[in-house]
């Protein structure tokens, strides 16, 4: 998420046009509002305000700005909506430094506190303002910026692409990344930094990508790394890119798809370190509710059962759940006493929306999860939690589905807490499946792969599939069968493991696909029965299994195995992996585009 350009050069020419572009490039990463700013002796010019590039560079005249330094960015709002004053870049106090940042400064309050109290002035609400104003205190005291850099480091938590420029260097970036992609494009003449290839591939294809607590010095044409804190200097040579611009967007991958599949363990780590607070809001308000009602569409309505999944079980509220176009059904039982919670990618799907004022015109609470901060759900919330999943560009969701269920399960578990539901080894099992998910993931994702791919040319052959499961097994299965039949046009229907006799069975035949989500809790034994139904109907059986099920291994015709430990909690995230993969490579099979579904939108915003 977030895009970050910076250039400096060896003479000054229209770099503002090079800003302008630079961004645009970075565009497929999404975001809320652009800036740039010009560094010189003479001062910091900041140019920045909410909207699309396009828009805001025309407005400002980004591409008739002349200089030799300057630094770009488009931000995703996670601290304070998106407007004017929160865009980036931030300046200091005295107008000395400027900043760009990706990423999170967690302990920001902290420091903001001891900043104000030293006689800084704020004017934004982000995280990222407190670091040109700790730069520049120490640049007065005598400091160098490298020594305030490596003071910096030391101080804040968190994750963070920064780039850094001052009046006291106007010819130099300093360009710092932890946990955030930062590389750095190399020519004679001039000298870029960018969070993604994209931003200068049209100028350079020599690279230096970044590592964790490395500080690149640029100035034109020549580069420095630093190991920080210990200044060890770090000697790398650059490599030549051969992608596309469009290769180069997918960061290598052949489609977003795939990408933001193998993306997951990154923003899942980025929502694991925010908002605490606001699940503790969360969990106040359903605890005084009489009844929590769920509205959501798609795939958000499949995470959001998650809720329905755990919500009676840890609080023993009613908990009814609906499809956002099927609001009035439901309409009717809204009060005072309630508690809707809304979930949505965008935050602008029309029916959930619509959904949303009415249950607050009946007094209701309104707490939703959402993606894109500064949304119209958001505005119209009385609390969020922001997944943080950063821009989806594949119509089918991947990642925002399991960030999404990753928060329900974190609320899950903040209402086990407030109501004593779980024993002391329950809670800390649940607490490890959370704190535990990042890499469960990134297991999932390198041990699915090569078995979804070789599955998929079979898969790519037929017309139809069964997807079973029970309790949280079925919603695996829902949105297992969902991605297989959004990309790769096969009819696939999910059913609870027990309904597949009641109708669906008669379908069954020789060579006939059933995928089964099996985790080892309270529903395996009668899964197992499933399994066996379907065997011998002449089905083929593919099963996301527990590692170690020696069992279900000997009835199953295929099997993924997910890590100990995510079978009574969080289940639904890895469990989901092999689903959203083997519907990826049957798409590309049948030589689809699965970044473009027929007739699909990423944000439905009509009834």
């Amino acid at each position: 998420m977030c895009g970050i350009i910076g250039i400096t050069k060896n003479k000054p020419d229209k770099i503002g046009h090079e800003i302008f572009d630079a961004l645009t490039r970075l565009e497929y990463r999404g975001y809320d509002s652009v800036g740039m700013a010009l560094i010189s002796s003479d001062g910091i010019s900041v140019l920045k305000d909410k909207g699309n590039i396009n828009d805001v560079g025309h407005r400002l005249n980004f591409k008739e700005i002349m200089g030799s330094t300057a630094i770009g960015h488009s931000r995703w709002a996670t601290h304070g909506p998106p407007n004017q004053i929160n865009a980036h870049p931030h300046s200091s106090n005295n107008g000395k430094v400027v900043v760009i940042h990706n990423g999170i400064i967690e302990n920001f309050m902290e420091i903001k506190s001891q900043l104000i109290r030293d006689g800084f002035t704020f004017i934004s609400q982000t995280d990222t303002e407190v670091i040109p104003h700790y730069l520049s205190k120490l640049l007065d005291e005598g400091k160098t910026m490298y020594d305030a850099i490596v003071s910096l480091t030391q101080l804040i938590k968190g994750t963070y692409a920064l780039v850094i420029a001052s009046t006291t260097e106007p010819n130099r970036i300093y360009a710092l990344k932890k946990d955030n992609p930062l590389v750095i494009g190399i020519t004679d003449n001039e000298m870029y930094c960018a969070s993604d290839i994209p931003a200068f591939l049209p100028f350079t294809r020599d690279v230096v990508i970044l590592r964790d607590n490395e500080l690149a010095i640029l100035e034109p044409g020549k580069f420095q790394i630093k190991l920080i804190p210990s200044g060890k200097e770090i000697k790398r040579k650059p490599h030549e890119i051969s992608w596309t611009a469009e290769a180069a967007q997918k960061g290598g991958f052949p489609h977003f798809m795939l990408k933001e599949i193998h993306s997951q363990p990154e923003v899942m780590k980025t929502q694991l370190k925010t908002q605490d607070d606001v699940f503790s809001k969360f969990v106040q308000h359903i605890n005084q509710s009489n009844k929590v009602v769920l509205v959501a569409a798609g795939t958000a309505h499949y995470a959001s059962l998650v809720a329905y999944h755990t919500i009676p079980e840890f609080s023993g509220k009613i908990v009814v759940p609906c499809i956002a176009s099927e609001w009035e059904t439901v309409s009717h039982i809204i009060d005072s006493n309630s508690v809707v919670i809304a979930v949505s990618q965008s935050g602008e799907t029309l029916d959930t929306i619509k959904a949303i004022k009415d249950a607050k015109k009946k007094g209701a609470k309104i707490l939703s999860v959402v993606n894109v901060t500064g949304s119209t759900l958001t505005t119209i919330s009385d609390e969020v939690i922001y997944i943080h999943s950063g821009p989806e560009i594949g119509v089918a969701a991947t990642k925002t589905f399991t960030s999404t269920a990753l928060a329900i399960w974190r609320i899950a578990k903040e209402l086990a807490i407030s109501n004593g539901k779980l024993s002391e080894d329950e809670l800390e099992e649940f607490t490890q499946a959370i704190e535990r998910m990042p890499e469960a993931v990134k297991y999932m994702v390198a041990h699915s792969e090569a078995k979804s791919r070789d599955l998929a040319k079979w898969f790519a052959t037929k017309k139809s599939a069964f997807y079973l499961g029970r309790g949280a097994g079925h919603i695996i299965a829902l949105e297992g069968a969902l991605k297989m039949k959004e990309i790769s046009y096969v009819h696939a229907e999910a059913y609870p493991g027990g309904e597949s006799k009641h109708g669906p069975i008669a379908l069954v035949e020789d060579d006939y696909p059933v995928v089964f989500a099996i985790p080892n809790d309270n529903t395996r034994v009668k899964m197992m029965g499933s399994v066996q139904e379907m065997s011998a109907r002449g089905a083929i059986t593919i099963g996301v299994i527990e590692e170690g099920d020696e069992e279900m291994k000997e009835v199953l015709s295929h099997y993924f195995e997910v890590p100990r430990g995510f079978s009574r909690f969080c289940s639904t995230i890895p469990y989901s992996i092999p689903m959203q993969l083997m519907a990826y490579y049957t798409s590309c099979a049948k030589d689809y585009d699965p970044d473009k579904p027929r007739n699909l939108a990423k944000s439905v915003t009509v009834e």
